[in-house]
């Protein structure tokens, strides 16, 4: 027979709140454990600000759908797994359909179904749901139901939610506008294909250079290769800085559509820091040679 619930009546204010800290904590570890394993900041998430709504729900949902389960240590391990990681699922199955890409992969990773969820990760989740009823939850309440905040959360979730909302529309347009330059990039793309398959400088696999022996092409050729149709290229070849930040926060991400694209800008991404970190080392021997120069004057 299960115990008397005795967990205080949440209203919605200090229901919103607990999901913002959890949001917030949940980004945070993931931003941790990614920059270790990457050795290098990596802003996560898919929103602008520090948060990751999932980890919020995730820790809602472990402390309302077990919470008859709270004081167990197996049963609420095992229940974790599975109700973080059918969230996890969900989620990326959603955000696929919705704009064509599978924002994480873990193909790679042993134990994973469809590359949308793995063993490791559940099992962290898992461990997440133990430490999130035994020690962090308990702590959040005193913070949140706090006398000295009792008259002003009202206020912050308000504040919060605002906030929230205008992030949330802000990246749901960054997003739509991702899909639209794909969907662009594939098209132009394929009627490329189509008109110069044989092509060697189509063939070439670094963007830079198929641009550099295009360019060429279009002196000797002028006939063959119009000025409009280098525009194109041109503009294509301009960095999508809004591609290329949902590339490096998420490095992992696939799409059965716009898979070479991909590939094409992660390869313009690393090409174009190669040549910052040419003209870096460039501009440092230049300050270094004027240095010595101006010491050398003064002796």
């Amino acid at each position: 027979m299960l115990t008397e619930i005795d967990m205080p009546h949440i209203d919605v204010p200090h229901l919103f709140l607990f999901f913002i800290l959890y949001s917030f904590l949940g980004w945070l570890c993931e931003e941790i454990y990614c920059c270790s394993l990457q050795r290098k900041f990596v802003y996560r998430g898919m929103l602008f600000g520090p948060i990751c709504p999932i980890y919020g729900f995730g820790g809602l949902i472990i402390l309302y759908a077990l919470y008859p389960w709270r004081t167990t240590f197996v049963r609420l391990f095992i229940a974790s797994m599975i109700l973080t990681s059918v969230l996890e699922y969900f989620t990326s199955w959603l955000l696929e359909k919705l704009f064509h890409a599978k924002w994480w992969d873990y193909s790679k990773i042993p134990f994973n179904l469809n590359g949308r969820v793995c063993l490791l990760n559940s099992t962290l989740f898992g461990m997440g749901g133990l430490a999130l009823e035994h020690i962090l939850h308990p702590l959040a309440e005193k913070l949140i139901f706090m006398e000295e905040l009792d008259p002003y959360v009202n206020y912050i979730a308000t504040a919060l939610a605002v906030v929230l909302t205008v992030d949330v529309l802000a990246t749901v347009k960054k997003l739509v506008d991702f899909s639209a330059a794909m969907e662009k990039l594939k098209s132009y793309g394929e009627q490329i294909k189509e008109r110069y398959q044989d092509e060697d400088w189509l063939n070439t696999h670094s963007f830079n250079n198929m641009m550099k022996s295009l360019r060429e092409k279009v002196k000797s050729d002028s006939n063959k290769f119009s000025k409009k149709f280098l525009e194109n290229m041109e503009s294509i070849a301009k960095r999508d800085k809004n591609a290329e930040r949902w590339l490096r926060k998420f490095p992992s991400m696939t799409s059965a559509e716009y898979g070479e694209i991909f590939e094409h800008l992660r390869i313009s991404v690393k090409e174009w820091g190669e040549e910052q970190k040419k003209l870096l080392e460039e501009e440092k021997k230049e300050l270094k040679a004027k240095k010595e120069n101006f010491l050398s004057k003064k002796k």
